[in-house]
C-alpha cells in the first residue's frame, strides 16, 4: 500500500471516530420528557407521595354526573325491599304491600306524646338512633323525633288529602306519592330541635343541633338523605331534618365522598319530568325555601 493510500485511510478512520463520539455526546445531553400520566406502578410504590396521588385519583367520580352510570366505581342499584341500602325514590318506589317486619319504637324523645306508628322504625335503625341521640346528649345537643315510619296506605291518605286541599301540582312540591317515600322503608326519620319549635325547617341545618347531626350522623349509620345543592340529583329539596339509616360503612363512605345514594348507585332524577319536592307528613309543620338548595 503506497503512502497516498495510507493517508486516505487515516483520514477516513479519523472522521469515523469523530462521528461516533459526537453522536454519543448528543444522546447523553438529550433531555427525556415523561408525560404526567406515565408514572409506573413500581415507581409509585417507591414514592409515597405518588402512591397517595394515584389513590386519590382512583377514588374520584366523573365531574359530569350524567355519565356516572357508565363509571365502574358505582355499584349495582339496590332496589330490594327490606335491604338496608335499598334506594327508594320516585323512580324506584316500594311495593304497595311492603311492610317491614321488625318495626320497633326507639327509646328517644319525640315532639309529640301520643302513640302512633310514626314513632316506629326498623330495629337496626332504631338501635342506631338511640346511640346517636345519647351521643348528642353528651355533647349537650337535644334532638327530637318528629316522624318515622309511614305505611303505603298512610302515605296514600296524606297525598290524597293534600291534593284535595292544595291541588296536585302544589302537593307534588311537598308530599311524596305513595311508594316513593323513604318513610315506608322504616329506615328514615325526620328529626328536629326545640330551637326551631321542632318544625321541619331548613333553618334546622344552621342550628347547633343541625350542624351536629350533619357532622356526626354517619358515625351511627345515618346520612342526610337530601343534602344541600343536590336537588337536581335526588329530586328533593334540601332537608336537613330527614335522615336515613344505611349502615355505618356505607354512611361513612357517602359522608367522606359527599355523595347521595343516587350518586352512589349512578342514577339521578329525571329533571324534565320531575320537579324537586320535599317529603313531609304535615305541610303545616314545614318551613323551606327552594332557593336554599343552591
Amino acid at each position: 500500500m503506497n503512502r497516498a493510500s495510507n493517508s486516505l485511510l487515516f483520514v477516513l478512520l479519523t472522521c469515523s471516530f469523530l462521528c461516533i463520539v459526537g453522536c454519543t455526546n448528543q444522546k447523553t445531553n438529550d433531555k427525556t420528557t415523561v408525560s404526567p400520566g406515565a408514572v409506573s406502578a413500581s415507581a409509585a410504590t417507591q414514592d409515597p407521595a405518588l402512591t397517595d396521588a394515584i389513590e386519590e385519583t382512583d377514588s374520584l367520580l366523573p365531574e359530569d354526573l350524567s355519565t356516572i352510570q357508565d363509571n365502574s366505581n358505582t355499584v349495582p342499584v339496590d332496589t330490594i325491599p327490606g335491604s338496608i341500602t335499598c334506594l327508594v325514590n320516585r323512580q324506584f318506589p316500594l311495593p304497595a304491600n311492603y311492610i317491614p317486619k321488625d318495626l320497633v319504637e326507639p327509646k328517644v324523645s319525640f315532639s309529640f306524646s301520643y302513640q302512633s306508628d310514626k314513632r316506629k322504625m326498623r330495629k337496626p335503625a332504631a338501635k342506631a338512633l338511640e346511640k346517636m341521640f345519647r351521643a348528642a346528649k353528651k355533647d349537650k345537643i337535644i334532638l327530637y323525633g318528629v316522624s318515622a315510619y309511614r305505611s303505603y296506605q298512610r302515605q296514600k291518605q296524606i297525598y290524597q288529602r293534600n291534593v284535595s286541599l292544595y291541588g296536585a301540582d302544589s302537593t307534588d312540591t311537598f308530599s311524596a306519592k305513595p311508594g316513593s317515600s323513604e318513610h315506608q322503608s322504616g329506615l328514615t326519620i325526620d328529626i328536629s330541635a326545640a330551637c326551631v319549635d321542632n318544625a321541619l325547617s331548613q333553618a334546622f341545618g344552621n342550628t347547633k343541633e343541625g350542624k351536629w347531626v350533619a357532622k356526626n350522623a354517619h358515625k351511627y349509620g345515618y346520612i342526610i338523605r337530601f343534602p344541600k345543592g343536590k336537588s337536581a340529583i335526588t329530586g328533593y329539596h334540601y332537608e336537613p331534618w330527614h335522615i336515613r339509616y344505611v349502615d355505618v360503612t356505607t354512611a361513612t363512605y357517602l359522608y367522606k365522598h359527599k355523595l347521595t345514594l343516587e350518586e352512589y348507585y349512578g342514577v339521578q332524577c329525571d329533571k324534565v319530568k320531575q320537579k324537586p319536592s320535599v317529603d313531609v307528613e304535615d305541610p303545616d309543620h314545614l318551613d323551606y325555601d327552594e332557593k336554599s338548595d343552591e
